[in-house]
């Protein structure tokens, strides 16, 4: 069934808070995931508890450490590569490339009329992980190229070596050095698809979307721009990164195959990591309305802070979440759903599940997680929570937590088993990052005349 986000039967609250022009709403969603291309693909995974997890696989990398990964299909990945301009391509990246054919999906349900904003007017808001072409496997792919060479300029010097590495094998261009940078995937983004207008990048894990997010929606309150495109993209497939979360403890050992992600299960063990691009649309709701536009979600806002790793407790953390729900005029009670972060790993389910306790307090809203389905997935993250709303508020069911079987004996009511049956008007996203954030974002069913 896809969803119809349309909905002639507004949530309870202030008549003008819903046919307010200046709300912000999302008209396009683009996403290039683990689970396929789009958000219907996400969508029917979560819905069947479908791992889109697999054994771990880079033709440069070697370990049986990193058993398991969310990588984006091989045949997906290329209609990614293809979706940016030839000329542009050697100055990309792999998960960059699947943030412009996200961005292109986004743009494309945003409507046609959309593609006559002025490109100064278009504002572009990146979150990006921290990831970069310039790494390990990329020097030992282009040292096994330079051995391999039998030109007459054969040898393995530095400079070749650096040239190589940059994928720009005859002489090295210092343009080339935008691969090597956290904001590549603006530069793509706003090369291919044609922006100029406000602009920011935003680097690190879950934060940086939940950041995004908050500029986007700021400059558009502010009439700096009369759209948004916010875009969240990145990899964890980097040996120097796999290494630090597998030092660090955070990794499940993939005894359970794709099921390797057990969030707050009794028996988890740890998180698998993932890659993938998620892209939202966003523009104030009256301007949506006069060029015919669909809102399929409105995006409430979002609030980031300091998490239990920088020794604040998850009584003082909930604080975060709960006064985003009072600047909104909810409660937990009148919740429709919570999607927990649930990483999987020891640790983290454990902050997490006091924090829900602290928050919630046996107000009975049903909680649910996608992360046993994606993995970790870092700056695409948040946004991927968020193309689902429109799934969550037509369906009316929020999908069980997969392979949660023992949950945390604290009053909090996990959906396990079977999808859980509800109207939900609204949505309560957690989030936290490796590098010692949390965060929450709010979001609800649009309201349409």
């Amino acid at each position: 069934m896809t969803p119809d986000p349309a909905n002639t039967n507004p949530p309870s609250g202030p008549a003008d808070r819903w046919s307010d022009p200046d709300a912000v709403v999302v008209t396009g969603i683009g996403a290039v995931l683990p689970t396929g291309r789009g958000p219907q693909a996400l969508w029917s995974a979560w819905r069947a508890a479908q791992p889109a997890l697999s054994p771990y696989r880079d033709p440069y990398v070697r370990t049986e450490k990193i058993t398991h990964f969310g990588h984006v299909p091989d045949e997906l990945q290329q209609q990614s590569r293809e979706s940016v301009p030839h000329k542009l391509r050697k100055f990309g990246t792999a998960f960059t490339f699947n943030a412009v054919l996200a961005a292109q999906d986004a743009m494309e349900q945003a409507g046609e009329s959309w593609q006559a904003i002025p490109e100064e007017r278009r504002g572009l808001y990146v979150a990006q992980d921290d990831s970069t072409e310039l790494s390990a496997a990329a020097f030992h792919k282009a040292l096994d190229r330079a051995r391999s060479d039998t030109s007459p300029q054969a040898g393995v010097d530095l400079q070749r070596l650096v040239a190589e590495a940059f994928g720009n094998a005859a002489t090295f261009n210092p343009f080339t050095v935008i691969r090597a940078l956290n904001n590549n995937t603006l530069a793509m983004v706003s090369i291919a698809q044609r922006f100029r207008g406000d602009c920011a990048a935003f680097v690190q894990d879950a934060g940086a979307a939940l950041g995004a997010l908050q500029r986007a929606a700021f400059t558009l309150r502010q009439g700096h721009c009369d759209t948004a495109l916010v875009v969240g993209a990145g990899s964890y497939n980097e040996p120097l990164k796999l290494a630090a979360q597998y030092r660090a403890g955070h990794l499940s050992a993939g005894g359970a195959g794709g099921a390797a992600v057990r969030s707050f299960d009794a028996e988890r063990d740890g998180t698998v990591l993932a890659e993938g691009a998620v892209a939202l649309v966003l523009e104030r709701a009256g301007d949506a309305a006069r060029r015919g536009a669909r809102p399929l979600v409105t995006f409430l806002g979002a609030a980031l802070r300091p998490a239990v790793d920088s020794g604040i407790g998850p009584s003082t953390l909930a604080e975060g979440p709960r006064g985003l729900l009072a600047d909104h005029g909810l409660t937990p009670d009148t919740l429709g759903a919570v999607l927990a972060d649930g990483k999987g790993t020891v640790a983290h389910d454990a902050a997490e599940a006091e924090l829900l306790r602290a928050l919630l307090k046996d107000s009975g809203v049903p909680v649910g997680s996608l992360r046993p389905v994606t993995g970790t997935l870092g700056a695409a993250g948040p946004l991927a929570e968020l193309a689902l709303a429109p799934h969550l508020f037509a369906e009316g069911e929020l999908p069980p937590i997969a392979h949660l079987r023992t949950p945390p004996d604290d009053g909090t009511d996990f959906v396990m088993g079977a999808p859980r049956k509800r109207r939900i008007d609204s949505v309560l996203s957690l989030h936290s990052t490796f590098n010692g954030f949390a965060g929450a974002l709010l979001a609800q069913r649009p309201h349409t005349p």
